[in-house]
């Protein structure tokens, strides 16, 4: 079992708190949900603070 980089909950937690996320913490939520590492709930959780948040031009261009 190898060590994750990041942890979701940080991740949804910074994001939730109103923090622009990284381009290495998007890279790894994707990479880590499509492996399972990241739970249905968790990714939930996160695109809700997302939603309430928004995101910024630096965001939305890594995430697509």
């Amino acid at each position: 079992m190898s060590v994750e980089p990041f942890a979701a909950v940080d991740v949804i937690g910074a994001k939730r708190d109103g923090h622009e996320l990284s381009s290495a913490h998007i890279d790894w939520i994707v990479d880590a949900y499509t492996r399972g590492v990241v739970a249905d709930e968790q990714m939930s959780a996160l695109l809700m603070a997302i939603l309430l948040n928004g995101m910024n031009r630096k965001e939305i261009t890594r995430w697509t």
